[in-house]
């Protein structure tokens, strides 16, 4: 291992300010080469997709927004969030389109329909339930204006399921023509029914049905809710609302693979035997904010947790397939630990390295597409929309994992890129992916999550590991490595991803060169194809690959 300050003087690249950084590396020669390591021992990486992922979906890296609080992230028509339309503008010029955004959530099965109501919405919070979101939520008119602020977006607008009585049923029939309306711009990818019903029969926010109930009772609901929308689309909105093209839904939306309802029945007991449904999603958090024993890393800089995490929606995905599914599988919301994150945790940099890992590997084992969850003053938000008595408006570090894995994915509307996790001997604090467009080795990501704390009275020398691949001869010569790095893993500012910080107070969230950090790093891949890639502790390197 080498000193941080070392690696520093033997590739120090001078950089110019500059608002616009190029996605992609020009592949010039940069900087002095980095030598290899006299302890070599390189690890193969295949040239080929086999054994990778299923390709990923466009829009890979999406966002999952809480019904409540999308007014916050969106603003409406006359004053629209342009921070946050940029921050979506910033991730379509790696993965080739804006995320996804999904409205729904907690309060998706809260929300009530008032026509007569003058604001976005009106919540009343239980402080004995959550201070977090409202508990007791109407929305009006002025919330479906959202839906208009950001360009290019498709969004999935999520239906109230849980409250089931003659007042709700009227409330969600009534809010179809404006859902319609809003969605009406080439922008609605799919709608919703349900949030989480999974645990209807046992949430700590309040029991929604009896614990006799079952997977055919939700059944049931569901395809009546669904149908009782689709009625409501063609009275109001016409027949090209119940088309095949416009008429999709995600579901089931469970909050996980382990609690009081099993999907293979609920699909088996005939979810979706009208067919509407597009994608399967489910929801996964790798742990909770106040469970004991959680730390940054044993639990979300731990390599070895995540892939447990995530194993178990293989498997759920591997039974539903056997099952008859062959619909995408996706992660409708997640994020890092459920109860909007823990403070020093979910809004650290370690967060937003836990993010590159957690998204990766998602990929390399078929889950098509990851939407992070966020909200208002939520802890493991990428972003804070506005400043409130809690929280400034401002970039997050989350957002900055984000930018990275869809730097590493690259432009997926280009053609196929799959991502096929490299194992490397320590499973726990090392994390390496190849990333393949259109069949070809093009990217390699490599994670160290050994942990670094700067912010401690005498912080340790930050040390560095060299990690040895074997790619294909064809890559030999110039490679680029672009840094996602901070001070620490505990660092809450200050981050860069190939040099350049996307914070507000910098350039209103858009992209500046730094003039402190490096930018596309020269790395040198030998004939043999061999090639070392310094990575110092609680830190990543995308290396861009010349195959």
């Amino acid at each position: 291992m080498r000193s941080l300050q070392a690696v520093v003087l033997s590739i120090a690249i001078f950089n110019v300010v500059s608002s616009s950084p190029a996605p992609a590396p020009s592949l010039e020669p940069l900087g002095t080469p980095i030598e290899r390591p006299p302890d070599f021992n390189p690890v193969p990486v295949p040239g080929t997709a086999s054994g990778a992922g299923a390709p990923v979906l466009n829009s890979f890296v999406s966002f999952s927004i809480e019904l409540a609080f999308f007014p916050d992230f969106a603003g409406n028509k006359l004053v629209p969030n342009t921070f946050s339309d940029t921050l979506l503008n910033n991730l379509k010029e790696f993965q080739g389109s804006k995320p996804n955004i999904r409205v729904g959530g907690n309060t998706q099965d809260y929300a009530l329909f008032d026509p007569t109501l003058k604001t976005a919405t009106k919540g009343t919070y239980i402080p004995s339930i959550s201070n977090d979101y409202p508990r007791i939520l109407s929305i009006g008119s002025l919330f479906f204006e959202s839906y208009q602020t950001w360009p290019d977006v498709q969004f999935i607008h999520g239906f109230n399921l849980a409250k089931n009585d003659t007042a709700a049923s009227t409330s969600l029939s009534d809010s179809v023509p404006y859902a319609c309306e809003a969605l009406s711009k080439n922008n609605l990818f799919s709608w919703e029914m349900g949030n989480e019903p999974d645990l209807f029969k046992t949430s700590a926010q309040g029991i929604m049905r009896p614990a006799s109930w079952s997977e055919a009772d939700y059944v049931k609901e569901w395809n009546a809710k669904v149908t009782s929308v689709k009625d409501a689309l063609k009275k109001s909105c016409g027949e090209e609302w119940v088309s095949s093209q416009k008429f999709k839904w995600i579901a089931p939306s469970f909050a996980g693979t382990k609690n009081s309802l099993d999907t293979v029945k609920a699909w088996k007991a005939g979810l979706d035997a009208s067919g509407d449904i597009a994608q399967f999603s489910s929801h996964n958090y790798i742990g909770g904010a106040t469970q004991p024993g959680v730390t940054l890393a044993g639990t979300l800089m731990n390599h070895t947790k995540t892939v447990a995490s995530i194993a178990n929606h293989n498997a759920e995905q591997n039974a539903l397939s056997n099952a008859g599914l062959s619909h995408p599988y996706i992660l409708g919301e997640t994020n890092s630990l459920y109860n909007q994150g823990a403070p020093g945790l979910s809004n650290s940099f370690g967060a937003a390295l836990w993010g590159v890992d957690f998204n990766l590997m998602c990929a390399a084992t078929s889950i098509s597409q990851v939407y992070m969850h966020q909200g208002t003053d939520y802890r493991y938000s990428s972003w804070q929309p506005l400043t409130t008595s809690k929280t400034t408006l401002g970039t997050k570090p989350p957002y900055y994992g984000n930018i990275a894995v869809a730097a590493a994915l690259g432009n997926i509307t280009a053609g196929e890129v799959r991502v096929r996790n490299i194992p490397l001997s320590d499973s726990e604090t090392i994390a390496a992916y190849a990333i393949y467009a259109s069949s070809k080795l093009a990217r390699l990501m490599v994670i160290n999550l050994k942990q670094y704390n700067y912010s401690v009275p005498v912080p340790d020398v930050r040390l560095e590991t060299a990690y040895n691949f074997t790619v294909p001869v064809e890559c030999a010569g110039i490679g680029m490595v672009q840094r996602l790095i901070a001070n620490g893993s505990d660092a809450t500012t200050g981050i860069t991803f190939n040099g350049a910080s996307y914070e507000y107070e910098v350039a209103k969230g858009k992209p500046r060169l730094m003039g402190n950090v490096t930018k596309d790093e020269t790395v040198w891949v030998g004939e043999d194809g061999g090639v070392a890639i310094w990575v110092p502790w609680s830190s990543a390197a995308l290396v861009q690959l010349s195959c």
